[in-house]
């Protein structure tokens, strides 16, 4: 065993960026008692692989216990239920094309659990230290050329706004940005979880009234009415992202943080928009769904829980980010809970 390695483990958390941080200083809880393999990962944010099928941990009660108690605190139970999805559908108008909002058929969601924060620098730091970039099982075969310039300002591995593979040490909370669709579902593959649906996004956002109103869904988490002190978007004026924990009024209830404003976050579903005839538009580009609105944009109606639009799966942008979820299915004596039971 490395010195390293004994410090990790006896210790705790590591900033990657050399500052110790323990257990206390984050809110994250003591797993000190759990296995030296089973408290390395979940000190890593890869606690689901302890309590997934694919766990080649050993399932133990104290490991278990401690994974449990790392999901509890980064990630929020979203309750199953319907959701109604909208399409964006092209017509001809007299003026030309246009995008129009047509309802869309109720779509089923199953318990899930969804990250409370979009996932940080300081994330995905871990990721790109792990080897991430150089491990071939985290990407498709396909796109195995193209990470070889999934490279930073610098030439390193990483997102494209880093600096030698590393992001600006004051922005470690912030979310992780300039970064493909590809690199976040890497991301997800080795932390253990993966990229929400469309649909488990919008049901995170909506399903409290959704439950309680007969299927009505708010636009926003926090209501109908749109709040500029709620969310990091273009009315704030800021102009760039902020820490993963500010504008707290606007979580959901039950502990999501920022799925509107901020970043626009990937999605696990592809985008196709249609004619009104039903035929799908032949883009330049396959294009991946964002979800959430982020701190450049301007018109509200687009920074709600139902909005729907698309970048190509190769953008790598400054305002698009990502958080990751798992099936409460399959999670390893999933505990009881009075909001498991909630469906709508």
């Amino acid at each position: 065993m490395s010195l390293a390695t004994l410090f990790f483990d006896t210790v705790g958390f590591c900033n990657p960026l050399g500052s110790k941080a323990g257990a206390s200083a984050s809110g994250f809880p003591d797993v000190s008692s759990a296995p030296p393999d089973t408290r390395r990962l979940i000190r890593d944010r890869r606690y689901c692989r302890v309590l997934t099928d694919e766990s080649v941990m050993p399932l133990d009660e104290c490991s278990l216990s401690c994974a449990w108690k790392a999901v509890e605190h980064d990630m929020a139970l979203v309750p199953g239920g319907d959701v109604r999805l909208t399409s964006d559908t092209i017509v001809s108008t007299p003026s030309g094309f246009e995008t129009v909002t047509d309802p869309a058929n109720v779509v089923s969601v199953q318990s899930l659990y969804l990250d409370r924060d979009c996932v940080t620098n300081g994330d995905y730091l871990r990721f790109v230290q792990a080897g991430g970039y150089v491990t071939a099982d985290y990407w498709p075969e396909d796109v195995l050329p193209n990470v070889l310039h999934f490279l930073d300002s610098t030439g390193s591995h990483g997102p494209k706004y880093w600096v030698n593979g590393k992001p600006d040490a004051a922005k470690l909370d912030h979310p992780v940005v300039g970064l493909s669709w590809y690199e976040a579902n890497a991301y997800a593959a080795w932390i253990g979880k993966r990229l929400p649906t469309s649909e488990e996004w919008q049901r995170a956002g909506t399903w409290p009234e959704a439950h309680a109103g007969g299927g009505t869904e708010l636009r926003y988490p926090w209501g109908n009415a749109f709040d500029p002190s709620k969310a990091n978007t273009w009315a704030g004026g800021i102009g760039e992202t902020v820490s993963v924990r500010s504008y707290e009024t606007g979580n959901t209830p039950n502990g999501v943080r920022q799925l509107v404003g901020n970043v626009w976050e990937w999605v696990d579903v592809l985008f196709h928009p249609q004619t009104e005839q039903g035929v799908s538009v032949l883009l330049d580009q396959t294009m991946a769904e964002i979800r959430g609105g982020s701190f450049d944009t301007y018109f509200h109606s687009q920074a709600t829980c139902q909005f729907r639009t698309g970048q190509p799966l190769l953008f790598r942008g400054a305002n698009i980010g990502f958080r990751c979820c798992v099936s409460a299915s399959a999670l390893t004596n999933l505990p009881e809970s009075p909001t498991e039971s909630i469906q709508s």
